[in-house]
């Protein structure tokens, strides 16, 4: 069920013009589309193959800030099976309008979509679908389970006649988004249809089963069942009457596909049929049929919200709805109370009065935690459910990039989730609640143990951004510094950024930048603090350049002098230390010159020269202990002076006083002398 709150907006048509080069046998025309084949993920072009020019290629390059399924592009290239159409070759392409794009050519169909949404066709009877269809499907489906795939792409409209002789009809692609995050809830098992589309994760071959099911049913009825209703009403009626009466209703099955149809749409999965029961089908074989069971419906109803609710899952769906009411039964007791005395399974009764009262650890981590960990009890098979988004542990990477493209409000609440650990509590409920012989064993992947740590790290690398790059490996870096120029490598980084800084567009060094880095295994802690600048010591920031001069060594990366320059003034406080004049202008030459060739091993060569910083201060220190000596001299030297000065004046005063008093007595007696007679 898709979140509320998601930009629906139409998405640009990319900008075309010439041909785009896809390795060296394939060629894209991007000026001629493919109507039938465009989604709001991809649109589609005309692609013409090297090796085989008269074979029809089409090529789905994913819109802006759409994610294609990498993983399993990587799986099933090359795969030949009637069946499902073939993906020749995938991977990023430099697009007319400047950006990098994510293209999938694969093998083009013999016309447009069987059965859309909107639209009615001629029946298709049972033995053309068991030949033409079932069979063949089968037969791939087989061969990607083998491969460790599913599809989850199965439904009417992504149906093909293989020729145009119209002897076998195959799958379209698989790979163009998230997987299963096109499918409608008619085509998805419960368990799946529930969940953000985003967060459904890829499942196994069992979910393909349902999808399988349920698109021969409309192939047979010639419409869409329920077609006219959304998502939500699909859910809410299949949650109360079962899947066989919300999507047949009325419907009378041919009798050939009685079995099958029967099998497929059980609404226990561990009663559905899974792919190599359907194999011994095809094959002629009469598989043990399912039970048609009721609902499991709680002996007296739960009021929540004005409205009556009598199964668990109903009540989980209820409480992930209205997060805040919902915390405050469980709190009180109310919903452990209810659970014990109504519900059949007393399993599911324990679980919830494990989580409950005022006092219970459980509501340590917060409310909508809490309600989670309530949803977790009543619906282990379903997703983890937190304030108003939901996703499986398998499908947290796609849900999480989504939520930082189109959908950053819901950012909270997968930080909520991570921290407070609801992935690693939803496997271990998988563990003691699988009935299913033939589902997968839900294995906890390392890096779900790592994700709690990592959300809780606010420093440079971690946070939900080092959660997000960790979950998906193949996962381009999401910084809005070089978002259209898929960068799935850490030296890819550099020329994006150089070329953001030319354009003036430049975003910096973001935390996606660093949690990439950090999860691709090419960055210390300390390196990244000096990208972010700031407050970065010295040695963080000689660091940063270190980490770029290596990844540009490491990548043959050629001249980048926009990011060059930018290292130059990071690392400006460093030159700053060099004393002499003469050593800061040689080094300043020296530096525009590794700036204009963009060379950043050269520029650290030139910044991080310890020993001649360690030359540069000796030299500092002599200097001035020369100039304290000479200092201390010349001041001894004044002083002497000025004391002869003193001296000399003192004795001239008395001279001065002798003198003077000589010539006043010489001066009396001459006077005396003229008055004698």
């Amino acid at each position: 069920m898709a979140d509320g709150g998601e930009n629906t907006e139409q998405r640009p048509a990319l900008v075309s013009g010439r041909d785009v080069a896809l390795g060296d046998r394939f060629k894209i025309r991007s000026s001629q589309t493919v109507m039938d084949m465009a989604s709001p993920a991809a649109e589609a072009f005309v692609a013409t193959d090297a090796s085989a020019p008269d074979s029809g290629c089409v090529a789905l390059v994913a819109r802006p800030e759409q994610l294609p399924r990498i993983s399993g592009c990587l799986q099933i290239k090359g795969l030949d099976q009637i069946g499902v159409a073939r993906l020749y070759d995938h991977g990023a392409v430099d697009w007319p309008d400047g950006t990098r794009r994510y293209a999938m050519v694969y093998e083009a169909p013999a016309g447009p979509p069987l059965l859309r949404r909107d639209a009615t066709i001629q029946p298709i009877d049972a033995t053309t679908l068991i030949r033409s269809f079932i069979r063949p499907v089968v037969q791939a489906l087989s061969e990607f389970a083998r491969r460790g795939v599913s599809h989850r792409a199965i439904r009417p409209d992504n149906v093909f006649w293989y020729d145009f002789g119209k002897s076998k009809l195959m799958l379209g692609p698989c790979t163009v988004g998230p997987a299963g995050s096109r499918q409608p809830a008619q085509f998805e098992a419960i368990e799946m249809a529930i969940c953000n589309p985003y967060g459904r994760g890829p499942g196994h071959s069992s979910d393909d089963m349902f999808s399988l099911g349920a698109t021969v049913l409309a192939l047979a009825m010639g419409r869409w069942p329920m077609a006219e209703s959304d998502d939500a009403a699909v859910i809410q009626k299949r949650l109360s009457v079962g899947n066989w009466e919300a999507l047949a209703g009325k419907f009378n099955a041919p009798p050939e596909l009685f079995d099958f149809l029967r099998g497929t749409l059980a609404d226990d999965p561990a009663e559905r049929w899974a792919l190599p029961t359907i194999a011994k089908w095809t094959d002629g074989g009469r598989p043990a049929l399912p039970r048609f069971t009721e609902i499991a419906k709680a002996r007296e109803p739960f009021l929540f919200e004005a409205r009556l609710f009598r199964t668990a899952r109903e009540i989980a769906l209820a409480l992930a709805a209205n997060p805040a009411q919902a915390a405050g039964a469980v709190r009180s007791g109310v919903l452990a109370d209810w659970a014990r005395r109504s519900l059949p399974d007393d399993g599911a009764a324990r679980r919830v009065a494990a989580i409950s009262g005022h006092d219970n650890p459980a509501a340590l981590d917060g409310d909508p935690a809490l309600v989670g960990r309530a949803c977790i009890a009543l619906d282990p098979t379903g997703p983890i459910h937190i304030s108003g988004t939901s996703a499986r542990p398998d499908g947290l990477g796609p849900a999480l990039a989504h939520a930082f493209l189109s959908r950053r409000d819901s950012l909270p609440a997968f930080d909520a989730l991570m921290r407070a650990g609801l992935h690693l509590e939803w496997l271990t409920a998988q563990e003691t609640m699988q009935r299913d012989p033939n589902a997968r064993p839900r294995r906890k992947h390392a890096s779900h143990e790592r994700l709690s740590r990592w959300a809780m790290d606010a420093a440079p690398g971690g946070g939900l951004e080092r959660c997000l790059y960790e979950i998906d490996s193949n996962l381009p870096c999401l910084s809005q510094a070089c978002i259209d120029q898929w960068v799935d490598a850490p030296g890819e980084i550099l020329p994006a950024i150089d070329a953001s800084i030319a354009d003036g567009a430049n975003k910096g060094f973001d935390r996606h930048i660093a949690a990439f880095l950090s999860a691709r295994g090419a960055a210390d802690e300390k390196a990244l603090r000096g990208l972010m600048g700031g407050t970065a010591s010295e040695e963080e920031r000689l660091a940063a350049l270190r980490l770029l001069s290596n990844l540009q060594e490491n990548y043959m990366i050629g001249g980048l002098p926009n990011l060059a320059a930018q290292c130059a003034a990071l690392v400006r406080p460093t030159v700053e230390q060099f004393q002499r004049i003469s050593t800061k202008q040689m080094i300043a030459q020296k530096s525009e010159a590794s700036v204009a060739q963009g060379d950043l091993k050269s520029l650290l060569g030139i910044v991080d020269d310890r020993l001649a910083l360690e030359a540069d201060g000796r030299g500092f220190t002599a200097a001035k202990t020369e100039y304290a000596s000479a200092t201390e001299r010349l001041s001894k030297s004044d002083l002497i002076m000025l004391d002869r000065v003193r001296q000399a004046l003192h004795r001239g005063r008395e001279t001065a006083v002798l003198a003077s008093g000589a010539l006043s007595l010489a001066t009396f007696f001459a006077v005396l002398a003229l008055h004698l007679p």
